[in-house]
């Protein structure tokens, strides 16, 4: 328990000094109220939340060459200046112009995000902008943490303190960091560090299996991150891909070095496979260690490389078909434009989530050498000098190897 408190003070003040330095950036750079004024005009639109009241007929109605398929609903605005009041509106239904993809229908009682817009001439009118889907998601959360236990127990609650570690150290540091304007690179290896570190003092407390596991760790992963960065420059990736140009498009007074955010995002995904290399490979040679008290660091280290060849295979598999299935549907769109494969591999979206996959899955290869050899020295056995020998020549002391 003492040690599982020195993690959490630890994370307790690593998120008191992140919260101290973003509060003094947005003093410096204060945000927008939620009534925010539409340029070029004297119109105000406000962001609320809402329940819809009453649902309607479904139709089709043409803007121009568009036709949307939209569903009629009734909402009451939940909060802000137009609380409990009504407003009759069309949802649509339909993403794409010719309607193939449309939404789940509306049902009484959803909540929504709604945006409400007041014209200069005092007209209010209001507009669904998305269902509200964050609650559905905290439950599904708690089942997950209620599972971990059901079936880990004791070792269960330890991983949830991992887990919640992950995720303060994720959003606090390195998403917070580089929102900051800080370097991508640094503040992945930083949060990483910290991640495996902490992540292991819980699970396994202080050791050298520990140490050995997260040096490896560590160095599985940003071997990936620099194989990423050297392949990104020959392939000359920038980073643009759907989600940059809509961020840049967006950005106002932050600015993001998007190739550098290809490291991160790389060295993050890979983080989680090579800590499971990591301890896998650490943990086995522990065994083999106590097991055989007389073994050298030769054997050792191969008997890491024999158990890692047969980790290697699963584990890139896993970072493979994760990297395959992100990009699937954006494959399939490519295909449906008759584009081949050579011609899918050079867009920059696709090269982009190659290289992601082969950095990440050559730091889990790269897990497997790094733990294995540290362990191995780590635990070499010692020339040491018995007070009793065993073994006498000519009446002196001898070394017992």
């Amino acid at each position: 328990m003492k040690k599982i408190a020195i993690v959490i003070i630890t994370v307790i003040i690593m998120i008191n000094i992140t919260l101290a330095i973003e509060a003094t950036t947005e003093g410096e750079n204060p945000t927008t109220d939620q009534a925010t004024q539409v340029q070029g005009s004297t119109s105000t639109q406000i962001d609320c939340k809402a329940v819809v009241m009453k649902v309607g007929e479904i139709k089709e109605v043409e803007t121009g060459s568009i036709t949307d398929t939209v569903q009629e609903v009734t909402i009451e605005i939940l909060d802000g200046v137009y609380e409990a009041e009504e407003f009759t509106t069309n949802y649509i239904l339909s993403y794409d112009i010719d309607g193939k993809i449309k939404a789940y229908e509306l049902e009484v009682g959803d909540k929504v995000s709604v945006q409400v817009v007041e014209d200069e001439m005092g007209n209010v009118t209001a507009s669904v902008q998305n269902v509200i889907r964050d609650k559905y998601i905290y439950a599904m959360f708690g089942l997950f943490l209620l599972s971990i236990v059901l079936v880990g127990g004791k070792q269960g609650i330890k991983a949830i303190i991992g887990l919640l570690i992950t995720i303060l150290a994720v959003y606090f540091i390195l998403i917070k960091g580089i929102y900051l304007g800080y370097d991508a690179i640094l503040m992945t290896i930083a949060t990483s560090a910290m991640i495996i570190i902490l992540t292991f003092i819980i699970i396994g407390g202080f050791s050298k299996k520990i140490l050995t596991a997260a040096l490896g760790t560590l160095g599985g992963v940003v071997s990936s991150g620099i194989v990423a960065v050297v392949f990104g420059h020959l392939a000359k990736l920038s980073g643009a891909c759907e989600e940059a140009v809509q961020l840049s498009m967006n950005m106002n007074t932050v600015h993001f070095n998007f190739r550098d955010l290809i490291f991160a995002g790389i060295v993050i995904s890979a983080l989680g496979a090579c800590m499971d290399v990591g301890m896998s490979i650490a943990s086995s040679l522990d065994e083999i260690k106590n097991k055989t008290k007389d073994i050298s660091w030769k054997e050792l280290f191969k008997s890491g490389m024999n158990i890692g060849k047969d980790v290697i295979g699963t584990m890139t598999n896993t970072l493979i078909l994760a990297y395959v299935g992100g990009a699937l549907t954006l494959i399939l769109l490519f295909l449906a434009c008759d584009m081949g494969m050579t011609e899918i591999l050079n867009k920059e979206t696709i090269s982009e989530e190659v290289i992601s996959a082969l950095a990440g899955s050559m730091g889990v290869v790269f897990t497997v050498p790094i733990t294995a050899i540290l362990y191995a020295i780590l635990n070499r056995r010692k020339t040491s000098y018995k007070m009793t020998s065993d073994n006498k020549v000519d009446g002196n002391r001898s070394l017992k190897l």
